[in-house]
Protein backbone atom coordinates (compact mmCIF):
# COMPACT_ATOMS: atom_id res chain seq x y z
CA UNK A 1 0.00 0.00 0.00
CA UNK A 2 2.80 2.69 0.73
CA UNK A 3 4.45 1.72 -2.83
CA UNK A 4 1.08 2.41 -4.08
CA UNK A 5 0.62 5.79 -2.19
CA UNK A 6 4.21 6.67 -3.57
CA UNK A 7 3.45 6.11 -7.24
CA UNK A 8 0.11 8.06 -7.29
CA UNK A 9 1.71 10.99 -5.11
CA UNK A 10 4.66 11.28 -7.83
CA UNK A 11 2.81 10.85 -10.95
CA UNK A 12 0.24 14.00 -9.26
CA UNK A 13 2.85 15.79 -8.62
CA UNK A 14 5.00 15.04 -11.82
CA UNK A 15 2.43 15.76 -13.73
CA UNK A 16 1.25 18.74 -11.81
CA UNK A 17 4.47 20.22 -11.82
CA UNK A 18 4.45 19.68 -16.20
CA UNK A 19 0.98 21.28 -16.25
CA UNK A 20 2.25 24.29 -13.97
CA UNK A 21 4.73 24.81 -17.05
CA UNK A 22 1.89 26.48 -19.01
CA UNK A 23 1.07 29.17 -16.50
CA UNK A 24 4.67 30.95 -15.98
CA UNK A 25 2.98 33.47 -13.87
CA UNK A 26 2.75 30.88 -11.59
CA UNK A 27 6.04 30.44 -11.31
CA UNK A 28 7.51 33.82 -11.63
CA UNK A 29 5.46 35.14 -8.69
CA UNK A 30 6.66 32.16 -6.26
CA UNK A 31 10.68 33.18 -7.53
CA UNK A 32 9.54 36.15 -6.74
CA UNK A 33 8.52 35.64 -3.33
CA UNK A 34 11.33 33.24 -2.25
CA UNK A 35 14.13 35.15 -3.75
CA UNK A 36 13.00 38.77 -2.18
CA UNK A 37 12.33 37.59 1.40
CA UNK A 38 14.67 35.09 2.12
CA UNK A 39 17.82 35.74 -0.19
CA UNK A 40 21.18 35.53 1.27
CA UNK A 41 24.33 34.99 -0.67
CA UNK A 42 26.84 34.30 2.37
CA UNK A 43 24.29 31.66 3.73
CA UNK A 44 23.23 30.11 0.67
CA UNK A 45 26.33 29.49 -1.07
CA UNK A 46 26.65 27.06 1.37
CA UNK A 47 23.48 25.77 2.67
CA UNK A 48 22.15 24.79 -1.35
CA UNK A 49 25.10 22.65 -1.93
CA UNK A 50 23.84 19.85 0.53
CA UNK A 51 21.84 18.93 -2.58
CA UNK A 52 25.01 18.46 -5.09
CA UNK A 53 25.76 15.35 -5.61
CA UNK A 54 29.55 15.91 -4.35
CA UNK A 55 28.25 17.23 -0.91
CA UNK A 56 25.84 14.45 -0.82
CA UNK A 57 28.26 12.09 -0.50
CA UNK A 58 30.30 13.43 1.19
CA UNK A 59 28.22 14.61 4.02
CA UNK A 60 24.85 14.00 4.12
CA UNK A 61 24.86 10.22 3.24
CA UNK A 62 27.88 9.27 5.72
CA UNK A 63 25.31 11.39 8.69
CA UNK A 64 22.69 9.74 7.75
CA UNK A 65 23.95 6.23 7.63
CA UNK A 66 25.48 6.97 11.11
CA UNK A 67 22.68 8.19 12.67
CA UNK A 68 20.71 5.13 11.64
CA UNK A 69 23.23 2.66 12.90
CA UNK A 70 23.17 4.99 16.50
CA UNK A 71 19.79 4.89 16.72
CA UNK A 72 18.01 2.30 18.78
CA UNK A 73 14.76 3.23 16.57
CA UNK A 74 16.01 2.75 13.66
CA UNK A 75 17.10 0.31 10.87
CA UNK A 76 20.74 0.53 10.04
CA UNK A 77 20.86 2.18 6.56
CA UNK A 78 24.72 1.30 4.76
CA UNK A 79 26.28 3.95 2.91
CA UNK A 80 25.93 1.98 -0.73
CA UNK A 81 22.15 1.98 -0.55
CA UNK A 82 21.86 5.44 -0.40
CA UNK A 83 24.98 6.04 -3.04
CA UNK A 84 23.65 3.71 -5.32
CA UNK A 85 20.29 4.64 -5.24
CA UNK A 86 21.15 8.29 -5.68
CA UNK A 87 23.28 7.41 -8.86
CA UNK A 88 20.27 5.67 -10.14
CA UNK A 89 17.87 8.72 -9.49
CA UNK A 90 20.65 10.99 -10.68
CA UNK A 91 20.78 9.18 -14.11
CA UNK A 92 17.54 9.50 -14.76
CA UNK A 93 16.96 13.47 -13.97
CA UNK A 94 19.82 14.06 -15.93
CA UNK A 95 18.13 12.35 -18.78
CA UNK A 96 15.11 13.73 -18.10
CA UNK A 97 16.37 17.28 -17.69
CA UNK A 98 18.81 17.17 -20.63
CA UNK A 99 17.57 14.91 -23.55
CA UNK A 100 13.50 15.27 -22.53
CA UNK A 101 12.09 18.36 -21.68
CA UNK A 102 15.24 21.05 -21.57
CA UNK A 103 13.46 23.82 -20.35
CA UNK A 104 15.05 27.10 -19.03
CA UNK A 105 15.92 28.76 -16.21
CA UNK A 106 15.09 31.71 -14.21
CA UNK A 107 18.58 33.15 -15.24
CA UNK A 108 18.08 33.00 -19.15
CA UNK A 109 16.70 36.11 -19.16
CA UNK A 110 17.62 38.72 -16.36
CA UNK A 111 13.74 39.25 -14.53
CA UNK A 112 13.75 42.48 -12.53
CA UNK A 113 14.34 42.22 -9.24
CA UNK A 114 15.65 38.78 -8.83
CA UNK A 115 19.17 38.07 -7.57
CA UNK A 116 20.71 35.45 -8.71
CA UNK A 117 23.36 32.90 -6.88
CA UNK A 118 26.84 32.33 -9.39
CA UNK A 119 27.68 29.60 -10.95
CA UNK A 120 24.95 30.94 -12.89
CA UNK A 121 22.82 28.22 -14.98
CA UNK A 122 20.09 28.98 -18.30
CA UNK A 123 19.10 25.74 -19.62
CA UNK A 124 17.97 22.05 -18.36
CA UNK A 125 15.80 23.28 -15.36
CA UNK A 126 13.57 20.38 -15.64
CA UNK A 127 13.54 18.44 -12.99
CA UNK A 128 15.80 20.24 -10.45
CA UNK A 129 19.06 17.78 -9.25
CA UNK A 130 19.86 19.18 -6.30
CA UNK A 131 15.91 18.79 -5.24
CA UNK A 132 15.82 15.39 -6.81
CA UNK A 133 19.40 14.28 -5.05
CA UNK A 134 18.10 15.71 -1.36
CA UNK A 135 14.80 14.62 -1.76
CA UNK A 136 16.16 10.74 -2.70
CA UNK A 137 18.83 10.42 0.20
CA UNK A 138 16.13 11.71 2.26
CA UNK A 139 13.32 9.40 1.79
CA UNK A 140 14.73 6.41 0.62
CA UNK A 141 16.60 6.42 4.24
CA UNK A 142 13.56 6.54 5.78
CA UNK A 143 12.23 4.30 3.93
CA UNK A 144 14.75 1.63 4.51
CA UNK A 145 15.30 3.29 8.01
CA UNK A 146 11.72 1.86 8.88
CA UNK A 147 11.34 -1.14 6.69
CA UNK A 148 8.87 0.71 4.65
CA UNK A 149 6.72 2.18 7.65
CA UNK A 150 6.90 -1.58 9.49
CA UNK A 151 9.11 -0.05 11.87
CA UNK A 152 7.71 3.00 14.09
CA UNK A 153 10.45 5.91 15.50
CA UNK A 154 10.24 9.28 16.68
CA UNK A 155 8.54 11.57 14.26
CA UNK A 156 10.71 14.46 15.04
CA UNK A 157 13.41 12.44 12.97
CA UNK A 158 11.22 11.91 9.95
CA UNK A 159 9.94 15.65 10.60
CA UNK A 160 13.82 17.23 10.61
CA UNK A 161 14.64 15.10 7.85
CA UNK A 162 12.23 15.66 5.59
CA UNK A 163 12.27 19.68 6.23
CA UNK A 164 15.78 19.70 5.49
CA UNK A 165 14.92 18.31 2.17
CA UNK A 166 12.53 20.45 1.62
CA UNK A 167 14.47 23.92 2.47
CA UNK A 168 17.26 22.53 0.44
CA UNK A 169 15.17 22.52 -2.74
CA UNK A 170 13.99 25.52 -2.23
CA UNK A 171 17.08 27.08 -1.84
CA UNK A 172 17.33 26.23 -5.64
CA UNK A 173 14.20 28.90 -5.68
CA UNK A 174 15.64 31.15 -3.62
CA UNK A 175 19.07 31.45 -5.01
CA UNK A 176 16.90 31.87 -8.47
CA UNK A 177 18.55 28.55 -9.79
CA UNK A 178 15.34 26.55 -10.71
CA UNK A 179 11.48 27.35 -10.57
CA UNK A 180 9.15 26.20 -8.23
CA UNK A 181 7.83 23.56 -10.24
CA UNK A 182 11.44 22.22 -10.95
CA UNK A 183 11.59 21.17 -7.68
CA UNK A 184 7.90 19.70 -7.73
CA UNK A 185 8.86 17.34 -10.40
CA UNK A 186 12.21 16.23 -8.65
CA UNK A 187 9.45 15.26 -5.91
CA UNK A 188 7.38 13.56 -8.03
CA UNK A 189 10.52 11.65 -9.84
CA UNK A 190 12.06 10.92 -7.14
CA UNK A 191 8.47 9.19 -5.23
CA UNK A 192 7.52 7.28 -8.64
CA UNK A 193 11.25 5.74 -8.19
CA UNK A 194 10.95 5.17 -4.80
CA UNK A 195 7.77 3.22 -5.90
CA UNK A 196 9.40 0.94 -8.65
CA UNK A 197 12.68 0.18 -6.70
CA UNK A 198 12.05 -3.44 -4.38
CA UNK A 199 14.30 -1.07 -1.72
CA UNK A 200 14.29 -3.47 1.25
CA UNK A 201 15.30 -6.51 -1.36
CA UNK A 202 17.71 -4.24 -3.03
CA UNK A 203 19.21 -3.27 0.62
CA UNK A 204 19.51 -6.52 1.48
CA UNK A 205 21.23 -7.76 -1.60
CA UNK A 206 23.89 -4.62 -1.10
CA UNK A 207 24.44 -5.89 2.68
CA UNK A 208 26.24 -9.19 1.33
CA UNK A 209 29.51 -9.09 1.10
CA UNK A 210 31.86 -6.21 0.95
CA UNK A 211 31.94 -4.85 -2.73
CA UNK A 212 29.65 -2.50 -1.80
CA UNK A 213 30.55 -1.52 1.23
CA UNK A 214 34.18 -0.87 0.07
CA UNK A 215 33.07 0.77 -3.44
CA UNK A 216 30.72 3.69 -1.09
CA UNK A 217 34.14 4.09 0.99
CA UNK A 218 36.22 4.67 -2.44
CA UNK A 219 33.12 7.17 -3.36
CA UNK A 220 33.03 9.00 -0.54
CA UNK A 221 36.62 9.37 -0.62
CA UNK A 222 36.48 10.46 -4.23
CA UNK A 223 33.83 13.13 -3.00
CA UNK A 224 35.84 14.73 -0.83
CA UNK A 225 38.81 14.86 -2.92
CA UNK A 226 36.33 16.59 -4.99
CA UNK A 227 35.04 19.33 -3.13
CA UNK A 228 38.39 20.17 -1.63
CA UNK A 229 40.79 20.31 -4.94
CA UNK A 230 37.86 20.93 -8.02
CA UNK A 231 35.18 23.52 -8.02
CA UNK A 232 32.16 21.08 -7.65
CA UNK A 233 29.30 23.56 -7.61
CA UNK A 234 29.68 23.24 -11.31
CA UNK A 235 27.71 20.28 -10.94
CA UNK A 236 23.62 21.17 -11.42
Amino acid sequence: MKMNKDLLLGLLFFGLALSLKFFPDFDLVLLKFFNNFLFNENFFIYFTEFGNGWFAVALVIPTLSFVSYQSKEMLYVPMQALIISGIYIGLIIQIMKEEIFNFTRPALEVIEGVNYLEPIFRYAAFPSGHAATIFGVILIWLHLASEGNKKEFSKSISFLAIGFAVLVSLSRVIIGAHWFTDILASLGLVLIVRSALSLDKFKAHLMEGNVGKYFSYFLVCLAWVGIIFFDVTEYF
